[in-house]
C-alpha cells in the first residue's frame, strides 16, 4: 500500500455501510479514481464539504494495488462550486459533465488536459446565466472528445479530405463532417447547416470562459448540442446511457430550462 497526493474533483457519490461513502473522484495525476472516505457521513467528519458532488478538493489517498477501491485518508476543499447546488438546471448540466467523463475515460488513466477542462466547465456552469448553458455544454462535450482521443474532422471531409461546400452532414460512425458526395457512405449520418458547422469550430478553438463572454443560445447552438451528445454516447459501450443527459434532454425539451 502507498501513499498519494494530488488534486480530485468529485464525479459521484453513494453511500456505504451506515457511516462511510465511496467516492469517484476525476484527479490530476491519476485520472479516475475510487476511494472510501470511512466515517465520512458522521456528524463530525474530518471531511466536512470537500466530499460534497462537484467539489474540487486537495486530497490524500492509500493506494491499493491491484485493487479498484482505494482509502481516502484527508480531503480539503479548494472550490466548493457551491452555486451549482443552488440551481437545479445548473445541477443538471454540471452532472451531465461529470457522467461524461466517468463513462468514457478509463480508470486511473492520467489526462491532465481532461482534470483542466472539467474544471473549467464547473467553473463556468456556476456563474453562467441559464440561457448560456447549453452553449458551454457543449462546447465541453467537444473538447472533451478531443482530449480522450475521440475528437471529429471539423475543417474537411473526413472521408475524401476535401472542402466540405455549403452543404454538410456529419458521420456519426465516421467522425466527423462530411460532403454531400460522401454522406451516403454513412448510415448515420445527419444533415447540419454551415451555421452549425462553423459554431461547433468556433467551440473548439475558444475557451469556455471566453464562449460564455461573448454568446448566449441561439437556434444553431441547439443543432450542434444535439449532434454532439448524439457523438458522445456514439462511443461508449453498446447499451450504456449517459443518465444524467438523458435527463437533461428531457428537462429541456420540456422548456424548464
Amino acid at each position: 500500500m502507498s501513499i498519494h497526493r494530488t488534486h480530485g474533483i468529485v464525479l459521484r457519490t453513494r453511500k456505504f455501510r451506515e457511516s462511510s461513502k465511496i467516492i469517484v473522484f476525476f484527479t490530476r495525476r491519476y485520472g479516475k479514481i475510487s476511494a472510501i472516505a470511512k466515517g465520512s457521513l458522521k456528524p463530525k467528519s474530518k471531511f466536512g464539504s470537500s466530499l460534497d458532488l462537484f467539489a474540487r478538493s486537495s486530497i490524500i489517498f492509500y493506494k491499493k494495488e491491484n485493487r479498484d477501491l482505494h482509502t481516502l485518508s484527508h480531503s480539503e476543499t479548494l472550490n466548493a462550486n457551491k452555486e451549482i447546488a443552488k440551481d437545479v438546471v445548473k445541477l443538471a448540466y454540471a452532472s451531465a459533465a461529470s457522467e461524461m467523463v466517468e463513462r468514457l475515460v478509463p480508470s486511473e488513466e492520467q489526462n491532465e488536459t481532461l482534470y483542466e477542462l472539467l474544471d473549467a466547465v464547473l467553473k463556468q456552469i456556476s456563474v453562467a446565466e441559464r440561457n448560456q448553458l447549453e452553449l458551454i455544454l457543449a462546447s465541453y462535450a467537444l473538447k472533451m472528445l478531443y482530449a480522450v482521443g475521440y475528437g471529429p474532422e471539423l475543417a474537411v471531409c473526413v472521408r475524401c479530405g476535401k472542402d466540405l461546400g455549403n452543404e454538410v452532414w456529419f458521420g456519426m460512425h465516421s467522425g466527423g463532417a462530411l460532403c454531400s458526395a460522401c454522406h451516403n457512405q454513412d448510415l448515420h449520418a445527419v444533415e447540419m447547416s454551415r451555421a452549425t458547422l462553423e459554431l461547433m469550430r468556433k467551440f473548439k478553438s475558444i475557451s469556455l470562459a471566453r464562449l460564455r463572454e461573448t454568446h448566449s443560445a441561439d437556434e444553431f447552438s441547439r443543432d450542434a448540442s444535439d449532434i454532439l451528445y448524439a457523438f458522445v454516447r456514439a462511443q461508449i459501450s453498446e447499451g450504456a446511457k449517459i443518465r444524467s443527459l438523458d435527463f437533461l434532454e428531457r428537462m429541456r425539451d420540456s422548456s424548464f430550462a
